[in-house]
């Protein structure tokens, strides 16, 4: 399903056959934590660096968003959680000649799809295109053009897939960002 909403861009909604009763595609359940891992055997219980259930779901719906977008609309993953002083890029894409910057946000079922959109707000726009700006300082490759895409998750209450939407080319760095 294809829509214009506003000065969103181009929303991609792609519902997954079942609804909520749909099967959870890959990652940890939601109830378990990331323990071990490390070099050498090292348990990162220990070192404090267990995941929460909410970096969980992250990283869940990141890896969702990933194979979706690699999937369905042609892209080739160049980062994954790239971070800097201003703060982390979900996913860094290449589509063509296009360098995309997407910002991957995960909601209860019950929430309204724009929800996981309007949840981004002023303060976290400007982190990411900080961040966006110090990636393309740092970055070797001169994209054509560079945008920036939201796909928000939609999870019912028991943890599975409702939906998944892709707001493309949301217009975050405004008129005047140069690159």
């Amino acid at each position: 399903m294809q829509s214009q909403i506003g000065g969103l861009g181009k929303i991609f909604c792609r519902k997954i056959p079942g609804g909520a009763g749909a099967k959870r595609s890959g990652g940890p359940a939601p109830e378990t934590s990331r323990a071990g891992g490390l070099p050498g055997g090292t348990d990162r219980s220990r070192l404090g660096l267990v995941n929460t259930e909410r970096q969980d779901t992250g990283e869940w719906g990141e890896r969702l968003a990933e194979r979706h977008l690699c999937r369905c609309a042609g892209m080739e993953v160049l980062e994954r959680r790239w971070t800097h002083k201003h703060g982390e890029l979900d996913l860094v894409l290449r589509q063509g000649g296009v360098l995309v910057f997407v910002e991957v946000r995960v909601r209860g079922g019950g929430a309204h799809p724009l929800a996981a959109y309007q949840s981004i707000g002023r303060g976290k726009w400007r982190a990411l295109r900080r961040t966006a700006a110090a990636y393309l300082r740092q970055c070797r490759w001169r994209p054509e053009a560079v945008r920036f895409d939201v796909v928000g998750i939609r999870r019912g209450p028991d943890g599975r897939l409702v939906d998944l939407i892709h707001w493309e080319n949301v217009g975050a760095f405004g008129r005047n960002f140069r690159f």
